[in-house]
């Protein structure tokens, strides 16, 4: 298992392995993201204790950074098994009736992303055409907060698809 955000172990798949470097880099901009907004939360408390003035925007972009960080930084933690998992049944089961286990949720896990992706697609969508913006102080266009849900949505179903061939093939 690699866990290194390098893309020296890339799948023989040429398919998969331009999906393993795209997760690549969107867990680098997720990390960038984690950066910037740390920076940012970092000049809210130095504008509030030297300047005592409260930079109003900064709690708001947080909120987006953590909505970014999640779904742009998933895909690439799936793809490395490098997020959680409760195995303590699959670790306890025989090698046959475990990979038919994995499998099988993995399968299920991918039809549930894929779903998720293809409404979180038409709502994205939807939000663009109709020209919604979010209720809050910075007024942003909806479709600019939710576009990364159906993506990292999209890339989850993939690797989940991936998984569930790999099951069998160990």
């Amino acid at each position: 298992m690699d866990d290194s955000l390098s893309a020296e172990c890339l799948p023989s798949n040429a398919f998969m392995r331009g999906v393993s470097r795209l997760n690549l880099w969107l867990a680098w901009l997720s990390g960038l993201v984690l950066v910037l907004a740390t920076a940012l939360v970092f000049l809210e408390i130095l504008s509030r204790v030297l300047f005592d003035n409260s930079l109003v925007w900064v709690i708001e972009l947080s909120e987006y950074s953590l909505l970014y960080m999640t779904f742009l930084g998933a895909p690439y933690l799936l793809e490395k098994h490098r997020h959680v998992a409760i195995d303590l049944v699959t670790d306890a089961l025989p090698e046959w009736p475990r990979r038919l286990l994995v499998a099988l949720m993995s399968a299920l896990a991918a039809v549930a992303c894929g779903y998720s992706a293809w409404v979180g697609g038409l709502v994205t969508l939807d939000q663009l055409e109709y020209g919604m913006r979010e209720t809050t102080l910075m007024r942003p266009p909806s479709y600019l907060i939710t576009m990364v849900f159906p993506l990292g949505m999209l890339l989850l179903a993939i690797q989940f698809v991936a998984q569930t061939l790999d099951s069998f093939k160990r």
